[in-house]
C-alpha cells in the first residue's frame, strides 16, 4: 500500500490513501463486497453526491481508436478501485452546489430487489441536469457508471476553474484595458466593462455571508490553501494568478475525480467547507 505524503502549502504531491480523509458520513461503494453495495436508497433520502471515484488500470483510457483493446465489461471487470459518496436528504440548491454529481438510486417497475436503474445527475447552469440512467444493474452498478461520473466530475471542475480564472483574473485585466474589445474578449453588456461569467461555486457566497473569511486557511490532509478575494482557492498568497477552485485543487491533489467540498477544512475549526455550504442555503 502506498505511504501518505505530507506537503506545505507550496506542495502539489498527491495524497494518498484518499480514503482515510473521507469525511464520517461516506458511503463506500467501491472497493466493497457486493452485499454492502446498496440497490435502494434509505429511507427518506433523494441521493448520494460522489465525493471521490477512481479508475483501475483495467478501465484504460475513456479515449480508444482503432486496434486498441476492447472496453472492460464492467459486468465483470473491477473498472474502479474507490467510489464514495454521501447521502442527502433532500435536493439541495443546484446554484450553490454547482459541480457537484449526484446518483440516485430507483426500483425497477417489477420491484426485482436484486436489480435497481442507477441515474447520474449534475448541478449546472443552476438545475440538477440528467446525464445518464443505467437499467437494470446489480450491485456491480458502481462500475458500470465510475468511468462517466469520474468524467463528469473532471470536465465540471475543469469548468468552473475557467469561470474562476476569467473572473478573479481575466475579467479584472481586461476591463482595465483600453480597446480590449480588439483582442476578442466576449463582447461586454456595458461599454468599456468586460462581462460577468456564472459563479463558478458557492465559495464566493460563503464569503459574503460571513461563514468564511478571505486569507482564512484550509486543510487537506496536510496539504494548506488560502481562501482569496472573489472565491479562488491559492496554494502560494503570493501569486493572485495562480487562482484554483475547491473541487480543481482537491483533485489536483488526491490524483483522482473528487469533490473538494467533502475533502476541505476550515483550518481554525476543522469544519468541512460542505457543511458551511449546507449551512448557507438554510440561512
Amino acid at each position: 500500500m502506498e505511504d501518505i505524503m505530507t506537503t506545505d502549502a507550496h506542495d502539489t504531491t498527491p495524497t494518498d490513501h484518499l480514503r482515510r480523509i473521507l469525511p464520517p458520513a461516506t458511503v463506500l461503494l467501491a472497493p466493497a463486497p457486493p452485499h454492502t453495495v446498496p440497490l435502494r436508497a434509505p429511507a427518506g433520502v433523494w441521493g448520494l453526491v460522489v465525493v471521490a471515484v477512481r479508475m483501475t488500470p483495467a478501465a484504460g483510457a475513456p479515449v480508444r481508436f482503432a486496434g486498441d483493446d476492447p472496453t472492460p465489461d464492467p459486468a465483470h471487470t473491477d473498472t474502479t478501485d474507490l467510489m464514495a459518496g454521501v447521502w442527502l436528504l433532500a435536493p439541495p440548491p443546484a446554484d450553490l452546489h454547482t459541480g457537484d454529481v449526484v446518483v440516485r438510486l430507483h426500483p425497477l417497475a417489477d420491484a426485482d430487489p436484486d436489480l435497481v436503474d442507477v441515474e447520474v445527475l449534475a448541478a449546472t447552469k443552476g438545475q440538477w441536469q440528467p446525464l445518464r440512467t443505467w437499467h437494470g444493474v446489480d450491485a456491480r452498478w458502481p462500475h458500470h457508471i465510475a468511468e462517466s461520473v469520474a468524467l463528469h466530475m473532471t470536465y465540471l471542475a475543469e469548468c468552473a476553474l475557467s469561470d474562476a480564472q476569467w473572473a478573479i483574473v481575466a475579467r479584472p485585466m481586461a476591463s482595465a484595458m483600453p480597446g480590449w474589445q480588439e483582442f476578442g474578449l466576449e463582447p461586454a453588456e456595458t461599454p468599456g466593462v468586460a462581462p460577468d461569467r456564472p459563479a463558478h461555486d458557492a465559495l464566493a457566497a460563503l464569503i459574503t455571508a460571513g461563514l468564511i473569511g478571505e486569507n482564512e486557511r484550509l486543510e487537506l490532509n496536510h496539504h494548506k490553501a488560502i481562501v482569496g478575494a472573489g472565491g479562488g482557492v491559492y496554494l502560494k498568497r503570493t501569486n493572485p494568478f495562480d487562482v484554483g477552485t475547491l473541487t480543481y485543487l482537491a483533485a489536483e491533489l488526491c490524483g483522482c475525480a473528487v469533490n473538494g467540498w467533502h475533502l476541505w477544512r476550515r483550518a481554525d475549526d476543522h469544519r468541512l467547507l460542505a457543511d458551511l455550504r449546507t449551512e448557507l442555503a438554510t440561512h
